[in-house]
């Protein structure tokens, strides 16, 4: 397995949604001269030319300053709202023009770098239940709610156009803790939703994947799909280290790995492995608290699991062990979580 080398300047987002940012702060009264005032603006692409990339960096700065200005931290959830198909280039309109939501899937998930690699996007089928799933390829940290937020608003909104009026049957969760605003926005979210949750997912009825989508045109298809060919050859992939260091940790049921095996597996020092995650905004030992979190949360909220079991199979020698963790995690015991 080769390790490229990292380059910060690979985790990006396309430059379109700069402008489309922009024309939801005007409501809130906010002109583009205000958000940049003060903002190092050198280096930055021109917004309304297509094919143009922001920074990561850069794009913490604008959407930590739009929030601010705002005076809204919850504006993922409206940004998604506020994305047509369109919105998303020829991406949207390759999806748009699928036969199936599954096909629509596929070449999101072929595609989405065109859109942005700052996280990766997957699909696949648990039983009965479609997930699709958003990890993050650099540690997002406060930029987490608003990218997850704005994208899982954003799919919920396009599967509505392609498919009409849907039943309201699926769950949401993520990664996050959850933020004080979305008691606001609980009510208007008709799906459960769980956070501290070892990944980011939208979960939905696998039998929805096949269901034919209102604006198929398969020659439209083709053509949306070359052209995102095109964009695809002109991006470069940044490494998945992320991912690939969480499947390690999760290979073992029960037994999570050390550091030095994990890197060992990556085919590099410990001190290697260290280096490159702290370049990406995270440590191994958040990583692994992280999915331990995760894990223990989903295992309280979906399972009959007993305390005593769900602290075996996170890898702590006894249930007080794994209570003390849990509320360093969360603040709250396990047995509180639970109720």
């Amino acid at each position: 397995m080769t390790i490229l080398k990292m380059n910060p300047d690979e985790y990006s987002i396309s430059a379109e949604y700069a402008p489309l940012l922009l024309s939801l702060l005007e409501r809130y009264n906010v002109s583009e001269a205000q958000l940049l005032e003060g903002m190092d603006t050198r280096g930055l692409p021109d917004w309304r030319e297509p094919g143009g990339r922001l920074p990561l960096h850069q794009f913490q700065v604008l959407v930590k300053r739009a929030m601010e200005l705002a005076h809204a931290p919850w504006l993922g959830w409206e940004f998604g709202a506020t994305l047509t198909l369109s919105s998303h280039g020829f991406l949207g309109y390759a999806a748009m023009s699928s036969e199936t939501l599954r096909d629509a899937l596929d070449l999101a998930v072929k595609f989405f770098r065109t859109r942005g690699t700052i996280v990766d996007l997957q699909y696949f089928v648990e039983g009965d239940t479609a997930v699709i799933q958003v990890d993050e390829l650099v540690a997002l940290n406060d930029l987490a709610p608003f990218m997850v937020e704005s994208l899982f608003s954003s799919l919920h909104f396009m599967g509505v156009k392609l498919l009409g009026e849907l039943p309201m049957d699926g769950e949401l969760r993520f990664a996050f803790p959850e933020p004080s605003y979305f008691e606001r926005f609980k009510a208007l979210v008709p799906v459960p939703v769980l956070f501290d949750c070892a990944y980011n997912q939208m979960r939905f009825p696998a039998t929805r994947l096949d269901q034919q989508l209102r604006f198929a045109d398969p020659r439209l298809a083709r053509m949306a799909e070359a052209q995102c060919e095109q964009e695809l050859a002109t991006i470069k992939s940044p490494p998945k280290l992320l991912g690939q260091v969480r499947r390690i940790i999760l290979g073992e049921s029960g037994r999570f790995p050390a550091v030095d095996e994990a890197a060992s597996e990556l085919h590099m020092s410990s001190r290697t492995l260290k280096r490159k995650l702290q370049q990406l905004g995270t440590s191994y030992q958040k990583i692994l608290d992280d999915l331990r979190k995760g894990l223990a949360v989903e295992y309280l909220a979906q399972t009959d699991m007993t305390v005593d079991e769900i602290a075996i199979q996170l890898g702590y020698s006894d249930a007080s062990n794994f209570a003390r963790a849990f509320r360093r995690w969360t603040g709250r015991s396990p047995s509180d979580y639970r109720r």
